[in-house]
């Protein structure tokens, strides 16, 4: 005979240690979500002075405007779980923006690109770092059972992977110029 009984949720009661230590290795990881998105803000506001490509640099710029606000956003994680974030992370985040920039200067001296295309292509690689640490994050609020956590990273996510395409596609539209041309967009 079949078992037609439903399948109940089990509960586990966590002591208030337990919990706090959660809620402290979670404060952690958004740390690294702070750090991530700090750094991708940071290359992405040092990369718009340098493109000259109309559309790119309105897009870009805009999409500084939006790096912020998310910055913004991941500081309410923390308050979520009633922890405050690493100030260090957000200078960490700032100076790993420059080392990336650092990063692509050489990839592109190395490669015989000319041109800011070597910080769009950082971009494209800081942005989807960042998306996969709010990913991350959006699954520590569902195993923590806090859907205020889960719902902004789905957010989050959700604008960086349309963000994502459109740096893919600015990066592959520039890269045959910068390569090829030498040329400056």
């Amino acid at each position: 005979m079949e078992n037609k009984t439903k399948e109940l949720p089990i509960l586990i009661e966590l002591d208030e240690e337990t919990r706090s230590e959660q809620l402290n290795r979670a404060a952690a990881w958004f740390n690294n979500v702070l750090l991530t998105q700090t750094s991708f803000r940071q290359l992405l506001e040092d990369t718009v002075p340098k493109i000259k490509e109309p559309h790119i640099k309105e897009y870009l710029a805009e999409l500084a405007v939006k790096a912020k606000e998310h910055e913004e956003k991941i500081h309410e994680l923390f308050t979520i779980i009633g922890r405050e974030p690493s100030d260090i992370r957000t200078t960490l985040g700032s100076v790993m923006g420059k080392a990336r920039q650092a990063l692509g200067d050489f990839i592109a001296a190395t490669g015989s690109a000319k041109g800011p295309w070597q910080d769009l292509h950082q971009l494209y690689l800081s942005n989807y770092n960042s998306m996969g640490a709010l990913s991350v994050a959006e699954q520590l609020g569902l195993a923590l059972g806090i859907p205020s956590i889960v719902d902004i990273a789905f957010v989050l996510v959700s604008e960086k992977s349309t963000a994502q395409l459109l740096l893919q596609e600015s990066v592959l539209e520039m890269c045959s110029m910068s390569i090829l041309y030498h040329e400056r967009f």
